[in-house]
């Protein structure tokens, strides 16, 4: 890992760059999120101060989720094109995508709680989630949130939620596995044989009953799978922030 940097021409780092939105440029879009000076924010009202605050956190954590996203592809040019290892090479890039996909879940619980509280929507903030919040900006009369936020949230599709699932697993369950590097293993409480068999194993002084829990594994999603599905979520924040910056200024 070490010397990655010095691997790779200055010309194909650029390569790299150039494929992501430049997030850092948006904080042009906002007077907070240039300055970061407490005082832009003393004027306003608790909840609108509150949003632009979540705004600008929520914004650091989009940045940094580029930045691994960057790294995850450097690894891949430096473990496929200058010193070849295969393993090394889904090794890195799984490091740095399971990174991204954290913080740009983060980020986008920050945008849906800046959107929430800035709009007063009322939706309880422990309980924020993306279908919730476009649910109260479509049912608002102000035209801001009901027509252009409520429209950039709905550009968080299908992999929102995949991302959203992935980050889950991999904080609150098993692991997503991953091919060629770790076994995906999954655990059901669905009954896996047919009740009258289970009732004949417990009779023969098997441990088992009729409710039995099942044990799965498999080869895991293909490493460029989850690097399509993180990157398109970063884009997607991107353009979500890049509608709704200039609104809660």
């Amino acid at each position: 890992m070490y010397g990655i940097r010095g691997g790779i021409p200055n010309q194909r780092m650029e390569q790299i760059n150039a494929g992501l939105p430049r997030s850092f440029e948006l904080q042009k879009l906002h007077p907070y999120l240039e300055t970061e000076n407490p005082f832009v924010i003393l004027g306003c009202e608790q909840t609108k101060a509150r949003a632009q605050v979540r705004l600008s956190q929520g914004w650091h954590l989009l940045n940094e989720g580029r930045t691994a996203l960057v790294e995850a592809d450097a690894c891949k040019v430096f473990y496929e094109e200058c010193e070849p290892n295969p393993v090394e090479a889904i090794y890195w890039r799984r490091f740095y995508l399971d990174d991204a996909s954290l913080r740009l879940c983060s980020s986008g619980e920050h945008l849906l709680q800046c959107v929430n509280f800035y709009w007063k929507l009322g939706v309880p903030p422990k309980r924020i989630s993306l279908q919730k919040v476009v649910t109260a900006a479509e049912k608002s009369n102000v035209p801001d949130v009901n027509a252009v936020a409520a429209r950039t949230l709905r550009s968080l599709t299908t992999e929102w939620d995949d991302c959203k699932k992935y980050r889950n697993d991999w904080v609150h369950n098993e692991r997503p596995g991953i091919a060629g590097l770790a076994w995906e293993i999954s655990f059901s409480d669905k009954q896996s044989v047919p009740r009258q068999m289970a009732q004949v194993l417990k009779q023969s002084g098997y441990p088992s009953t009729a409710t039995v829990r099942s044990i799965g594994f498999g080869t895991g999603r293909q490493i460029g799978e989850l690097d399509r599905v993180v990157r398109t979520v970063f884009c997607q924040l991107f353009r979500a922030y890049e509608g709704v910056a200039p609104l809660v200024a």
